[in-house]
């Protein structure tokens, strides 16, 4: 009963409450709702209003970076009235002192005032958060945010933070594109400590070096360029930002911003530099960028005005340094060669060199400042009446043909140093250039060479030879003839004739070098000169059977050569060089077996006698070369009893024949040999007579087989052509057939390999060098390596089409 009476004056005010509001008409109710809801609304956009009021008030550099995304957006699409607007609109006229009024140009104008900033002037001192700055040229203050929420990025403002404790200037704290306002207090306090130090630590970090900067564009550009240009504070600007660019010029952004920078400014003195006559040294740390280097631009717009050629030099410059022109590797592995060739082919080519055509296109001096506050607007100004002779195609075209030319001439040397850097002037290689570029040493080499052939002959081992023309060990057969057609460039001939086919000498052997004509080298083409080869060939054999070779036979052979009238000059004095290597180096009866089997039985005769004849020239046959007689009749299919009967119809009196005591053989002597020998003219005479008609024997059996070679090549080819396989990566088809071979396996005995290349009539060094050129040009790897065994490259197999 407590509990009960306790709660009933609750109970009684919970039902007059509910007794009132049940009294209250519906319309009231209706009323206080809409009101109520009202209220709601308007708070809550009040609420919202005040909260982003004060997040924008308290995030500018958040802000700031949505601006600069939108700035830089308008700026892609060209939106930006200072961009694509009218000229009028948004630009600031810019005449730097002393200047034309056709050099006249616009610079953005800055939406961001300098009122509220001072500019520091040089060499006055400005104290910043306890910091002394020495040499002024910078700005200080706080200028109001533009409409992208921009300030100048260099303005250093005293009310923002600095960190108390030293920062390492040379860590990167500032983002690509810094602001003194949006930098943090460690960057700022770094970049303090840079200008207090004098803007020289080599070390420091490039971001405070373009804060430094944005300064001195914004100094030259917008203050001074609004019409108070003073040409002694843009003197020493000039000067501040040549010292920077010998401190920071290895950067490349900072190098091409400040070196267009400096070119932009001084403009207008360009027009009236004198020309010289040799082209100005690129500096390539300042002037390299994406067009040709404002130097080279105004001496060749020189050049147009006054209609000269331009120099050798100055087209070398156009063509090293202009970034339309392609350039391959050889042309920067090969500097010194590439420069001495294309020199030597523009002579060729354009004599003293070509004209420029004096275009409408006027040079200008472009320029694009680095600050983002300055809009990134590309500015221009006019050089003079210069023309800009790089609009013009033709010339560019010219050029790079002339630099593809000598980059062809020049890729096999190229290769080579690019795998043996320490052998750039050895033989191997140089014989990869022409002569006319070999370096100075081993010319002078050429030349003592020369000197001492004269007009007469000069023998040597060839190990000798190549030594003296500083070759890294033995050369391939490839190689030997590229020396012998280097050696013949400069009119010196060699024997063996490498060049006809002739064997590849090895060290040891002895050479004959011989002065030559320029025409010699189709003089030994004919079949005349061939056959006198050959007949040579025979006679050195026959005078040589005995062991040696008397002065009286090798004087008969030259008094000989000297009658083949039907020969030239030239041909005679390479024979007389074959004969002298003969002589020392006789060939042997299977080396000339081939060629003469197509002969007949008569002409197989006629050199038999003349062999017969031929060892009796000094006055004795011995039983050596009796026993070489019958060795070459037999060789040649005729009875050797014959040998005996043409020695003893020599025409020369009172041969009597003896028997050694100690031989079977007969010996037979000419009377007055035991008193001392004297030449028979008679007998000489008939030789003479007999070798001539040898000789022309022979040239119509070659004749003969030049003849009929055409037809047999025309009969063939139909076959030839349908069954010939293509070269391989550009090869011929020898080369290219030696490469199926070669990759039939994945590894080879060299013994092997000599074995098939000699079938193929290839030479095995000279085989796998070419071939591995063209490999390495085509895939980047050789596909031989090792020398015994010779492994096959697989990786470079697989991608090898064969």
């Amino acid at each position: 009963m407590a509990k009960k009476s306790g709660s009933s004056p609750l109970l009684i005010m919970a039902a007059i409450i509910i007794g009132a509001i049940a009294s209250v008409p519906k319309d009231v109710w209706v009323f206080l709702f809409i009101i109520g809801g009202v209220v709601l609304v308007a708070w809550l956009a009040k609420k919202l209003l005040g909260d982003k009021t004060k997040a924008t008030a308290e995030s500018p550099t958040a802000q700031s970076r949505t601006a600069q995304r939108a700035r830089e957006s308008a700026q892609a699409t060209g939106d930006l009235k200072t961009i694509r607007g009218r000229p009028e609109e948004g630009f600031a006229s810019f005449r730097m002192d002393g200047a034309a009024d056709s050099d006249e140009f616009r610079v953005p104008a800055s939406s961001v005032s300098s009122s509220s900033l001072r500019w520091v002037p040089a060499g006055e001192k400005a104290n910043v958060a306890g910091f002394d700055l020495p040499g002024g040229m910078v700005y200080i203050g706080s200028g109001p945010h533009d409409d992208y929420g921009y300030t100048e990025p260099s303005a250093i403002n005293p009310k923002l933070g600095v960190t108390g404790s030293p920062v390492d200037w040379s860590v990167r704290l500032t983002d690509y594109w810094p602001s003194y306002s949006s930098i943090s207090p460690d960057a700022r306090r770094a970049y303090l400590q840079w200008l207090a130090d004098g803007r020289r630590a080599p070390d420091a970090n490039i971001g405070y070096v373009f804060l430094f900067f944005y300064g001195l564009e914004r100094r030259v550009l917008v203050d001074l360029g609004s019409g108070s240009s003073e040409g002694g504070e843009i003197e020493v600007i000039r000067n501040e930002v040549r010292h920077l660019l010998g401190i920071y010029g290895d950067n490349n952004s900072f190098r091409r911003y400040a070196s267009h920078f400096l070119a932009f400014i001084e403009a207008d003195t360009y027009s009236t530099q004198a020309f010289t006559p040799d082209p100005p040294a690129v500096n390539s740390t300042l002037e390299h960028g994406y067009e040709l280097p404002l130097s080279l631009k105004l001496g060749l717009g020189h050049l147009a005005v006054a209609q000269k050629p331009v120099p050798a030099s100055w087209a070398l410059a156009w063509a090293l340094n202009d970034p339309n022109i392609y350039r391959r590797t050889p042309v920067s592995r090969c500097e010194a060669e590439f420069k001495a060739l294309f020199n030597r082919k523009y002579a060729e080519d354009f004599g003293d060199g070509f004209v420029l055509r004096l275009n409408k296109t006027k040079l200008q001096v472009t320029y694009q400042p680095s600050s983002g506050a300055l809009g990134r607007q590309e500015m221009r100004r006019k050089v003079g009446d210069l023309p800009d002779v790089t609009a013009v195609k033709g010339p560019i075209q010219k050029l790079q043909a002339l630099v593809d030319a000598c980059t062809t001439s020049l890729e096999s040397y190229s290769r080579f140093i690019g795998r043996n850097p320490d052998k750039a002037q050895a033989l191997e290689g140089l014989l990869q250039l022409p002569v006319e570029l070999w370096p100075a040493p081993v010319r002078a080499e050429l030349d003592d060479l020369k000197s001492r052939v004269g007009d007469g002959m000069l023998l040597m081992a060839f190990g000798e030879l190549s030594g003296r023309l500083k070759s890294a060990g033995a050369l391939s057969r490839d190689k030997v003839i590229g020396l012998a057609r280097a050696l013949e460039s400069l009119h010196i001939g060699l024997e063996p004739d490498v060049l006809a086919g002739s064997r590849t000498p090895k060290a040891e052997d002895r050479v004959a070098l011989f002065a030559t004509l320029p025409e010699d080298s189709t003089a030994r083409a004919g079949h005349a000169y061939r056959a006198a080869a050959v007949t040579l060939d025979l006679a050195c054999m026959a005078v040589h059977a005995d062991g040696e070779a008397s002065a009286h036979e090798l004087m008969s052979l030259t008094k000989q050569i000297n009658a083949w009238a039907h020969l030239s000059d030239t041909q005679r004095k390479r024979l007389k060089a074959h004969l002298r290597l003969g002589i020392d180096q006789p060939a042997t009866l299977a080396s000339l077996k081939k060629k003469l089997e197509p002969l007949s039985e008569d002409a197989r005769r006629s050199i038999c006698r003349l062999l017969a004849h031929l060892t009796q020239a000094d006055g004795v046959v011995s039983p050596a070369e009796v026993k070489f007689l019958e060795r070459t009749y037999k060789a040649l299919a005729l009875d050797t009893k014959l040998v005996y009967s043409d020695l003893h119809a020599s025409p020369a009196p009172n041969v009597v024949p003896t028997t050694s005591t100690t031989q079977a053989t007969p010996v037979v002597t000419a009377i007055g040999a035991t008193a001392g020998f004297a030449l028979d003219p008679a007998r000489i005479a008939q030789l003479e007579k007999e070798t001539a008609e040898v000789s022309e024997l022979l040239a119509k059996v070659f004749v003969d087989e030049e003849a009929h070679e055409p037809a047999q090549i025309m009969e063939a080819a139909p076959e030839e052509e349908l069954t010939a396989a293509p070269g391989i990566l550009g090869l011929d088809a020898d080369h290219s057939a030696f490469v199926r071979i070669l990759v039939s396996r994945t590894s080879w005995l060299r013994g092997e390999l000599a074995d098939a290349a000699a079938d193929m009539e290839l030479m095995l060094d000279g085989a796998l060098e070419h071939i591995n050129e063209a490999v390495l040009d085509a895939l980047d790897a050789p596909l031989t390596e090792g020398d015994d065994p010779i492994e096959i490259n697989k990786e470079v197999l697989e991608a090898l089409p064969v």
